[in-house]
């Protein structure tokens, strides 16, 4: 009895993995793995931010994402995706996310499930992708880079739709929520005048510039899975400990050789000393600013005068421009005003005293 109840147990699972491969699954639209995705928005600000407007061309639109199984029946886990990450590109044909190399399938028992693990990266990317843990060790940070994350998608057993995630844009699919893990810094410098009209123009330069920071460290992400439950839009933020950068000890400068300040106007283009520099997230304890301020006065007499003024202006503290550290996802606009002759040459004559009357004596010739 206990091999024929065997024998039908086994030709029952039989019976059931062919009809399986005799299903149409692209005929079951929630069966076929979608992503949706969005990037971070602040609650205090209104609106969505959509992933792709990260990217210049929609067309080149994509970010990487590793996955692993948990089968039911199976012991540890399985690599869904490849352990590199599979390219999940924007089709926009479809209006979809989805993986680029194939389509991807839901396991089917109502057990088994994936967990999901996203970036987007300029460079290589993470240097540890695991079940639970993101890490980019020693990352050096260079000008135009951009590093973003995802929060974890844990348990997923399906495309869950709006109502049941209900952030920043999503509709349907894997809920790929993404955060900067850059700051971008912003140096502007203006002048409050270049001229008084028919009295002198001013030349303003700003040379030897140096701002020293930290453009190497490692982010490591990490979280727990939950024991129960399934889809679930989960954290990387374990307790009160959120994802911070460890920089490295090492400083270089991320500033030009010099500057011509020429415009009055903090918006304007030629007014960016520095425009939207990527940096490491980072404290600014004990980092200054440093430059000469070089200013040559040309009147229309034809007189010239130049001066050559060192300037040290610590990035926060007392007398510094104030954010005491460059925080992940936030971007820093700073702003030098330039006065070159607020204070007019005056003169102000005056005799020392009264004249003094001496009676300095007579002669009769």
């Amino acid at each position: 009895m206990k091999k024929f109840f065997v024998f039908l147990g086994i030709a029952a699972l039989t019976l059931a993995a062919c009809t399986k491969t005799e299903i149409d699954e692209t005929a079951i639209p929630d069966q076929k793995i979608e992503f949706n995705v969005a990037s971070y928005v602040p609650q205090t600000r209104a609106g969505e931010v959509s992933f792709l407007n990260e990217f210049e061309d929609p067309s080149e639109a994509q970010f990487k994402s590793n996955a692993f199984m948990k089968g039911v029946g199976v012991n540890g886990y399985q690599d869904f995706f490849p352990t590199t990450g599979e390219i999940i590109k924007w089709n926009a044909g479809k209006k979809e996310w989805a993986p680029s190399s194939h389509d991807y399938y839901w396991p089917k028992s109502a057990e088994s499930y994936v967990n999901f693990f996203s970036w987007y990266d300029t460079g290589a990317g993470p240097t540890t992708k695991e079940n639970g843990k993101l890490e980019w060790k020693d990352r050096v940070i260079g000008t135009g880079d951009n590093i973003m994350y995802a929060d974890p998608a844990w348990r997923f057993q399906k495309n869950t739709k709006a109502p049941e995630y209900g952030k920043d844009g999503v509709q349907e699919g894997i809920p790929t929520l993404f955060h900067h893990a850059l700051a971008q810094v912003e140096f502007r410098a203006v002048a409050s005048k270049t001229k008084v009209e028919n009295v002198c123009d001013w030349t303003i330069k700003l040379t030897d510039l140096d701002l020293k920071v930290a453009n190497k460290g490692t982010l490591t992400l990490t979280a727990t899975e939950p024991t129960s439950g399934f889809n679930i839009h989960g954290s990387w933020v374990n307790g009160t400990t959120a994802p911070a950068w460890v920089a490295a000890t090492e400083k270089n400068s991320i500033m030009p050789a010099s500057f011509n300040v020429t415009e009055t106007v903090a918006t304007a283009d030629a007014a960016k000393l520095l425009k939207n520099q990527s940096v490491l997230p980072q404290s600014l304890t004990g980092v200054n600013l440093t430059f000469n301020l070089d200013i040559t006065t040309t009147y229309k007499s034809g007189a010239v005068h130049h001066e050559i003024i060192p300037v040290t202006i610590p990035m926060t503290g007392e007398g510094g421009f104030g954010p005491e550290a460059w925080a992940l996802n936030t971007k820093y606009t700073y702003t030098l005003t330039i006065v070159p002759g607020e204070n007019r040459v005056l003169f102000d004559p005056a005799v020392e005293s009264d004249w003094t009357t001496v009676d300095a004596g007579s002669k009769t010739l």
